[in-house]
């Protein structure tokens, strides 16, 4: 984690965990297998499907959202630093790009979901496709984000599931008319 990718090699990895090389070799057959195993045990350790199943029960497509949002308060430090590695081997290592790709299309995948919701429901803001509003979830709930706001300015990470669900809240959920009018 402190030095990336390219700063370490598997035989500096085996003797920090006090094995020789050829053990590292026995179970994973390159660095970047090794980095992908590690992204994946994050994403087990968390059990990522199972928080982000949570707002599957929402009653509101508000609450959806919130809870959405809260899942990626609770996901993105714990697999931060997994995927800060994978994301810089991407570009060298068709490993690390597979498995860089298939979290995008997750998430992607999943801030459609609630997208959709809020069209099905009416409450999608005016003005936009469930296509662009999905790309602006997914972009605004993005490590890149994460890594500005906690990460470099040192935001809290309640402070940042706070602002990002009230601006998504306020860009994407049409403001319902008032009954008594």
């Amino acid at each position: 984690m402190e030095r990336g990718y390219y700063g370490v090699g598997m035989e500096e990895v085996a003797r920090a965990v006090g094995v020789s090389r050829q053990a590292i070799y026995l179970h994973f057959k390159s660095k970047s297998e090794l980095v992908v195993a590690m992204a994946e045990y994050a994403y087990e350790l968390i059990n990522v499907p199972q928080l982000i199943q949570r707002r599957e029960g929402a009653a509101t497509e508000i609450e959806a959202l919130d809870l959405g949002v809260r899942a990626y308060g609770i996901i993105e430090p714990q697999i931060y630093d997994a995927m800060r590695i994978v994301y810089s081997a991407r570009q060298s290592d068709e490993a690390a790009e597979a498995v860089w790709q298939d979290r995008m299309a997750y998430f992607s995948v999943n801030a459609r979901r609630l997208i959709e919701r809020l069209e099905e429901e009416g409450s999608l803001t005016e003005g936009w496709t469930v296509d662009e509003a999905t790309d602006f979830a997914w972009g605004v709930l993005s490590v890149h984000t994460y890594e500005n706001l906690v990460v470099q300015r040192g935001w809290t990470i309640d402070q940042f599931v706070s602002r990002l669900g009230a601006m998504l809240r306020s860009v994407l959920v049409a403001e319902k008319d008032d009954p008594k009018e």
